[in-house]
């Protein structure tokens, strides 16, 4: 009976309140609810807007979600605002819309493009050698992937020589790509003339599975020809390329053509032989003019080839005149030798009965004939203790070229390590600095130099040349280049 009652109890209470929910308690998303519904909207796995938030309370019934436990307060709507602000960083705007990213700044963007990009090619590709190309002083990779493995390709394609329509079964068996395979099929077995194409047709018909190699490095010689390869980071700037991979045509109505020639060995000829040929696409209204062939010499006018055998007519005899007045020339060399002053060539010439032209050159190669000018200005300004230094002095100006000394017995920090009882020059970007020593004695004597770029810091280093001068007469006797403080070492004796 008593039970009765309370039924009866609830259901007239249940019926004079029906319609009425009583109290609604305001509820919002727990924490682990908001944290998932912001990773579904975004498909960013890593985001955690909640966790500067408080931990959620429990209500009694045990439930983290129940309107009763889950309070607001100022703080918190702060903190809401603040995720709110976090999340909105990773979004990337697109054409189109948008999308977010795990990463906030422009360069997480682009190299989750670019992850993107290889993981779509990763599977038909790979990657390179170590080819790097430093830009900006950044060190950047240019093939860690997205490379064709084109040999893979040409060994698949000789195995479907004999079954072309298992294009399908060898791309899954092979992991290559079933388009591109099919299109290089297609390409090799066309019958379409190709002044490119038929050269490497015509040795991929005959090869082995084994030559795929060697096709393959044919094709890139080609790929080097007839493509250049841009830097992506330059792509879009003005002046800059277009593409990352720009066409380039080997067609060209003339062509420079340059040939060193190495020197001939004893009773031998060099001989250069100019040909010009059809390509494979017959000579129709082909036709090639040889413009100007010559002899390039530095510091000697060029000589046209038509020109070479009065040259050589000319040379002979200019040889066999000096060579006939050797005995004379050398009699008047062994006298101009034990004089001091300059000799007067002309005189000379007229007293002994030889040739001016011929005395000359005898004297000018023996070191012997008058000093032809040699301009070189001296470092006029006078540099006392720059930077500070009681022990250092020299010459030049405060900017370049200068020349200064250190004469302690310490080494000094100044533009560079200057060693102790060491010389210090400093060319300027159009002016070289020289230092010169002349002999008290007539004989043997040995030089040893010790040069070190010592300013690492600026500049690309040091070209050093030693060179003995005689009269009129130079020789280089050592040229090198040093830089990154490494020091050049050359002794040498000469008489």
């Amino acid at each position: 009976q008593l039970i009765d009652w309370v039924n009866r109890a609830f259901e007239e209470a249940a019926l004079a309140n029906a319609g009425d929910p009583g109290p609604v308690v305001l509820r919002r998303l727990n924490n682990a609810e908001y944290t998932f519904t912001v990773r579904d909207l975004t498909a960013v796995e890593s985001l955690d807007p909640v966790k500067e938030f408080p931990a959620d309370s429990a209500a009694g019934e045990g439930f983290m979600n129940t309107g009763n436990a889950l309070v607001m307060s100022p703080a918190l709507i702060a903190k809401y605002l603040d995720a709110g602000k976090d999340v909105s960083n990773h979004a990337v705007l697109l054409p189109d819309g948008l999308r977010f990213s795990s990463g906030t700044s422009r360069r997480d963007w682009t190299e989750e493009i670019l992850a993107e990009i290889r993981g779509f090619y990763a599977d038909f590709t790979e990657a390179g050698g170590a080819e790097t190309v430093t830009q900006q002083g950044i060190e950047l990779d240019k093939s860690r992937g997205g490379r064709l493995p084109l040999e893979k390709y040409l060994a698949a394609t000789l195995e479907l020589r004999a079954n072309p329509n298992d294009v399908e079964l060898i791309a899954r068996e092979r992991g290559l790509s079933p388009k591109y395979l099919a299109t290089l099929l297609n390409l090799l077995t066309s019958n379409e003339p190709s002044l490119l194409l038929d050269p490497l047709r015509a040795r991929w018909r005959t090869a082995t599975p084994a030559d795929a190699a060697s096709l393959a490095a044919d094709i890139a010689q080609w790929q080097n020809v007839l493509w250049k390869f841009s830097a992506v980071g330059f792509l879009g700037k003005a002046g800059g390329p277009k593409a990352w991979m720009d066409p380039v045509s080997p067609l060209s109505s003339k062509q420079e053509v340059r040939l060193k020639l190495a020197a001939p060995t004893s009773g031998n000829e060099v001989v250069v032989y100019l040909a010009a040929g059809e390509a494979g696409d017959g000579n129709t209204n082909d036709f090639v003019i040889w413009r100007q062939p010559k002899l390039v010499t530095p510091g000697q006018p060029d000589l046209l080839l038509r020109d070479v055998p009065e040259f050589i007519r000319k040379i002979m005899d200019r040889r066999e005149r000096i060579l006939g007045a050797a005995a004379q020339c050398l009699s008047v060399a062994a006298e101009v030798s034990n004089t001091s002053t300059a000799p007067d060539v002309a005189d000379l010439s007229r007293r002994y009965g030889v040739e001016l032209e011929v005395l000359t050159a005898w004297l000018d190669y023996l070191g012997l004939g008058p000093a032809a000018p040699f301009k070189m200005d001296l470092l006029g300004a006078q540099l006392l203790k720059p930077g500070g230094h009681d022990s250092v002095n020299g010459w030049g100006s405060s900017e370049t070229p200068s020349l200064i000394s250190n004469s302690s017995d310490q080494p000094l920090d100044f533009y560079g390590v200057l060693k102790p009882y060491g010389i210090h020059v400093h060319p300027s970007p159009t002016l070289d600095v020289a230092v010169g020593w002349r002999s008290p004695l007539a004989g043997a004597v040995r030089v040893e130099s010790r040069v070190m770029d010592v300013n690492t810091g600026c500049g690309n280093g040091v070209e050093w040349f030693l060179e003995l001068r005689r009269g009129d007469a130079l020789q280089r006797l050592a040229q090198g280049a040093t830089e990154g403080g490494k020091e050049a070492i050359r002794t040498l004796r000469r008489g």
